[in-house]
């Protein structure tokens, strides 16, 4: 069986663009009858398994199978990541910097995240107030295996059109394959955020062990 353009773009849950991006930068399995491109199911499960990307050919919806799964805010951050002394002058400079250091996010895939990123702060800013933002695209990542929240602390604060108009310092970067998961770990935060004790604590720029098990600690008291 082959896919076109069109039908990989909604497994892979990006727009065609950028499926035809990678074709000509040749970095797709691709054969190509007259003016249309096709693709192989076995080389497509070859090259996202060499990339760790998460491919669902089926019929069904790509991220079905993982709406139901739950997993914890700590968990979430594991898998994410916790970055330092990250530079950038503005909103977009800030993205592209944190979007370059995220491991779980597969080099292919960072100019997708960064440009859905950016049309959400276009949109209306992340900029929570109390110096901290919660980037997030308005879709899911299907292509993602296993939600992340990532966080950044700056090099120094920037203005990013927070409600309160204070400049943001850190950003936790919510990243999920299905929405019921972004939903929970939205909440997840948003707890941990409302404590004024954890405000300041990330103030003093946690070990990130440190901030790892200050999360484990919040979360006893708001079990999902």
């Amino acid at each position: 069986m082959q896919y076109s353009v069109f039908e990989l773009s909604k497994h892979l849950g990006v727009v065609p663009d950028t499926i035809e991006r990678w074709v000509r930068q040749g970095k797709l399995p691709v054969s190509r009858t007259g003016k249309n491109y096709q693709f192989r199911i076995s080389e497509l499960k070859k090259w996202a398994a060499t990339h760790n990307i998460c491919l669902n050919l089926s019929d069904e919806d790509p991220a079905e199978k993982k709406r139901e799964s739950i997993i914890s805010l700590s968990s979430a951050v594991k898998n994410g990541g916790i970055y330092f002394d990250i530079i950038g002058d503005d909103v977009t400079s800030v993205l592209r910097a944190c979007i370059k250091k995220m491991s779980i996010i597969h080099d292919d895939f960072k100019k997708d995240l960064f440009d859905r990123l950016v049309e959400r702060e276009q949109a209306l800013s992340t900029g929570i107030g109390n110096g901290i933002a919660i980037p997030h695209p308005r879709e899911q990542l299907s292509y993602l295996n296993d939600p992340a929240v990532s966080i950044f602390f700056l090099a120094d604060p920037v203005d990013y059109n927070a409600l309160d108009h204070q400049p943001v310092s850190v950003l936790f970067f919510i990243l999920c394959p299905a929405l019921k998961m972004h939903l929970q770990l939205l909440s997840a935060l948003s707890f941990c955020l409302r404590d004024a004790q954890f405000k300041r604590f990330l103030n003093a720029r946690p070990d990130p062990h440190q901030l790892i098990e200050k999360i484990e600690i919040l979360q006893t008291a708001n079990p999902i």
